[in-house]
């Protein structure tokens, strides 16, 4: 919960975008499974499920806009980081407490990077390669933290679509009637 509430106070464009494709998204579904199933109707469980669904991926889909933002900050943070180390000689090589000392530096100027990178160990690293060096990293972390959140929406989905579809009541349609005029058959009792 805690990245939600970054990515709220520091990116509020992450939020109306990841509200968005998750409306569309969910949107999509019962229009295809409506498309799929024309003769079902869905129950007010049906809706239910889907208010869930959509609270679940609106989350996924939040901080998956959130991940894209920071991914986009990785050349900005290469900038920052070798003018932090513009001074140093070549020849230095850094330790793990001098490059968490940069990532902390840099956590200072984007709060969401600290959230999802809170740790560095670039040991060995000269001046010249430790601002590439980290910004690669960056990227790499965003890529996996993106494929987990597309990971877990196509779960969600997966799931929540099997579930409203178990959830939608059947009904027949009479010869002669058009697809909206469903109708619950009757029951014809025979005596006999």
């Amino acid at each position: 919960m805690g990245a939600l509430f970054n990515i709220l106070a520091h990116s509020i464009g992450s939020l109306f975008i990841g509200l968005l494709i998750t409306f569309v998204g969910v949107s999509l579904m019962f229009f295809i499974i409506k498309s799929w199933r024309r003769g079902a109707l869905f129950s007010p469980l049906s809706f239910v499920v889907g208010a869930v669904l959509f609270c679940l991926l609106a989350y996924q889909s939040v901080l998956f806009c959130g991940a894209v933002t920071i991914k986009s900050y990785s050349d900005d943070v290469e900038r920052a980081i070798n003018g932090m180390v513009e001074g140093i000689p070549d020849g230095v090589a850094f330790s793990q407490a001098d490059s968490q000392q940069l990532l902390d530096s840099i956590s200072r100027e984007w709060p969401l990077v600290g959230y999802y990178v809170n740790l560095a160990d670039f040991s060995g690293h000269t001046p010249a390669t430790i601002a590439s060096a980290m910004a690669d990293e960056l990227r790499a972390f965003m890529n996996r933290f993106m494929l987990r959140r597309l990971g877990w929406c196509l779960l969600f989905v997966v799931v929540g679509a099997a579930v409203v579809l178990k959830t939608m009541r059947h009904t027949c349609l009479p010869p002669g009637r058009g697809k909206d005029m469903a109708y619950e058959p009757e029951r014809r009792i025979y005596d006999d």
